[in-house]
C-alpha cells in the first residue's frame, strides 16, 4: 500500500501539489508529532519512519528540513539524534535557539541574555518554584530563555491551578511572557514564537512554500502565518480548535504522511 493511499483524498492532493513546486521547507514540531506524548519528558523518542524520512528529505535538491520544538536546542538535538551531517534545521525554544542563525535575530545558546533579561528570567524561575512547592506533583524545566511549568500526570483540578498560578507570573515580573501550550506554561523572557522563527527561516533560504506538521497551541502561529492559497501545507496532528488547512487524527499517521511527502518529492 502505498503512503499517499493512507492518507485523507485532500491532504494527499495538497502534499502532491506541495512536492512540485521549487524551493520548499518541511518543518515539524517534535513532541505529539513527530514522538507520543509520554509522562516523562525525557524519555520521548520519534516514531520508527520519522526521523528517517527527515533525513531523506533533507538530502533532495532544493529541499530544506527543519525540526521545530519548545524543547531547548540541546535537549532537542539529544532527543533526536540529529546532527550537523543531516543537514536538518534545528529551531527550540519557540524560536529562542536555533541551529542556524535567524534573520530575526533569534538567540542562539552562544549569544546569552541581557541583564534584565537574565533578571526577569531569575525572577519567572522564582516564582516557578514557588507553584511548584504549593503542588507538589508540578515540575519545573529550565532553559537558556525561559523556564517551564509542567503539569502532565496531574489531577485535573489542580493542575489547572498550577497553570493558573503560572500564567499569572508576568503580572509581577516585568519583561516575561507567558505561553501555554499541552500540560505546560512557558515563561520566557524572549519574545518569540515558532511562527516568526520558521518565517525567519524561510526568508533566508529564499523557499517558495512550506509544509509544517504541529500538534500545540503554540504551532498555531505557524498555522495562522502560512495561507494555503499561497501552496503552504499546515496539518494540525489531533484534536483541538485550529487555524491549519488539514487534520490527521494522532501523531500515529505522521510515519505514512511523511513517507508519502518523500514519495512524492522523489518522485515529482
Amino acid at each position: 500500500m502505498s503512503p499517499s493511499s493512507q492518507l485523507p483524498d485532500a491532504l494527499r492532493e495538497a502534499v502532491a501539489h506541495f512536492a512540485s513546486l521549487p524551493q520548499v521547507l518541511i518543518a515539524s514540531d517534535f513532541d505529539g508529532v513527530l514522538a507520543p506524548l509520554v509522562l516523562d519528558p525525557m524519555s520521548a523518542r520519534a516514531q520508527p519512519g520519522t526521523l528517517e524520512a527527515l533525513r531523506a528529505l533533507a538530502v533532495l535538491p532544493d529541499v530544506h528540513v527543519a525540526v521545530v520544538s519548545g524543547r531547548d536546542l540541546a535537549t532537542l538535538r539529544k532527543l533526536t539524534g540529529l546532527s550537523e551531517s543531516d543537514a536538518i534545521v534545528l529551531v527550540g525554544s519557540h524560536g529562542a535557539e536555533s541551529s542556524e542563525p535567524l534573520t530575526d535575530g533569534s538567540s542562539t545558546p552562544s549569544s546569552g541574555l541581557g541583564e534584565a533579561e537574565q533578571a526577569a528570567l531569575e525572577g519567572a524561575t522564582h516564582a516557578l518554584e514557588a507553584v511548584v512547592e504549593r503542588f507538589g506533583d508540578a515540575r519545573v524545566e529550565h532553559k537558556p530563555a525561559g523556564v517551564v511549568l509542567h503539569t502532565r500526570g496531574m489531577d485535573d483540578d489542580e493542575a489547572a491551578r498550577a497553570s493558573a498560578a503560572a500564567l499569572a507570573v508576568p503580572e509581577d515580573v516585568p519583561g516575561v511572557r507567558a505561553m501555554r501550550g499541552k500540560s505546560v506554561v512557558e515563561l520566557s523572557v524572549l519574545d518569540v514564537t515558532k511562527g516568526g522563527a520558521l518565517g525567519a527561516l524561510a526568508q533566508k533560504l529564499g523557499t517558495s512554500a512550506t509544509a509544517y506538521f504541529g500538534d500545540d497551541v503554540t504551532d498555531e502561529t505557524v498555522f495562522e502565518a502560512l495561507d494555503a492559497t499561497g501552496g503552504h501545507v499546515t496539518v494540525k496532528v489531533g484534536e483541538g480548535d485550529t487555524a491549519a488547512a488539514y487534520r490527521v487524527d494522532s501523531c500515529e499517521a505522521m510515519p505514512a504522511l511523511l513517507k508519502a511527502l518523500l514519495e512524492a518529492r522523489t518522485t515529482r
